[in-house]
C-alpha cells in the first residue's frame, strides 16, 4: 500500500519552512515539479501567500544565522 501524498498546502508549508526556496514563485515551481495540480488556484489567497512569504523569509534568515562566519586568513 502506498502512502497518501501530502496535501498541497501542507507541502507548501514544508517547503517554505525548509529555507530551500527564496520566493513564492520558486515554491510554485517546486510544487509543479513534484506533480501537484491546480497550484495557482490553491495559492491564490492573499493570506496564504503572506503566510508562506513570512515562512520563507524566516527560514532563510535562520539559515544565514546558522552559517559560520568565514574570516580571511592573514597573508
Amino acid at each position: 500500500m502506498t502512502e497518501p501524498r501530502t496535501g498541497i498546502v501542507e507541502r507548501a508549508f514544508e517547503i517554505a519552512k525548509s529555507g530551500d526556496v527564496a520566493s513564492i514563485t520558486i515554491l510554485r515551481q517546486v510544487l509543479t515539479k513534484e506533480g501537484y495540480p491546480n497550484i495557482a488556484q490553491v495559492m491564490a489567497g492573499r493570506s496564504l501567500k503572506l503566510q508562506l512569504t513570512r515562512m520563507i523569509t524566516e527560514a532563510r534568515m535562520a539559515r544565514q544565522r546558522a552559517m559560520p562566519v568565514q574570516t580571511p586568513e592573514p597573508d
